[in-house]
């Protein structure tokens, strides 16, 4: 049987109302579950409070009356035979029973709402788990669509007769990255292709300059990287259409307005 199989006999056990075959099983498993052992003491406990609670009733005096008459009108048997005294069940005692039977089921009632809450709770933990799982895949296929999309625009830009591109090498910093920034010269629409990049720091983010000759640095937009590779689409000032250098700043995360961090990439001065 199963975990939650046991469980439920949990509660059988503890009203003692299973067959010996279930309760050899239960017994054994016993043995080995802690958690069904907490479980069942804990009914139990709950099931000896409920059943304390119940007042006891004491048969009252008319009982022994009864009881001693009937004796008394009984004459003597001509041989030994065991004597059959009728006894009448007092209206005290039969409360008291059917008050412990009350208890009894409020027990069982009781339980059977602890385990129904329990599975409750355990089918929401799964239900929130589950959740969180689509959610991840969801960002996932957004990614991925974001990124197809990036490559749909960049192959279009790269076959178009009217686009131009500009080569951006690594720095010191990083001499192993490069990059290319096609763009479409008549709209300005243009994107950014990056590889060699160091991962981006938790606090940090590479930015886009755009810096037209003899004018300040054009901010552009920020990106991050994990693996290196960065596809970046923007549309180009119209005042950096003109000769302009392109090129990668690591900034604070919400970008500056000016270059502030080391340069990683650059396209070369016109």
């Amino acid at each position: 049987m199963e975990h939650r199989d046991y469980q439920e006999l949990v509660t059988g056990y503890a009203l003692d109302a299973l067959d010996p075959s279930e309760e050899r099983a239960l017994s054994e498993h016993l043995k080995l579950c802690s958690e069904c052992r907490a479980e069942l003491a804990q009914m139990r406990e709950t099931a000896a409070s409920l059943a304390h609670a119940a007042p006891a009733a004491v048969p009252g005096d008319h009982v022994r009356q009864q009881l001693l008459q009937s004796i008394r009108s009984e004459s003597p048997p001509a041989q030994a035979r065991p004597a059959v005294v009728p006894i009448r069940q007092s209206s005290g005692a039969w409360t008291t029973v059917m008050r412990l039977a009350a208890a009894v089921a409020f027990v069982a009632l009781l339980l059977g709402v602890i385990i129904l809450w329990r599975r409750d709770a355990a089918a929401r933990k799964e239900l929130a788990r589950l959740s969180n799982q689509v959610g991840a895949q969801q960002r996932e296929l957004q990614t991925e669509h974001d990124k197809l999309a990036r490559q749909g625009e960049a192959l279009r830009l790269l076959t178009s007769p009217e686009a131009k591109t500009m080569e951006l090498a690594g720095t010191n910093a990083v001499q192993s990255a490069h990059a290319s920034f096609v763009y479409d010269q008549r709209s300005g629409q243009g994107i950014l292709m990056i590889e060699g990049l160091p991962p981006t720091p938790a606090d940090k983010a590479y930015e886009v300059w755009f810096i037209p000759k003899g004018q300040s640095p054009i901010p552009g937009p920020t990106f991050t990287v994990s693996d290196g590779q960065a596809l970046v689409s923007h549309t180009l000032p119209s005042e950096a259409r003109s000769p302009a250098i392109v090129a990668v700043t690591l900034e604070p995360k919400g970008g500056s307005e000016a270059p502030t961090g080391p340069i990683y990439l650059s396209s070369p001065a016109s």
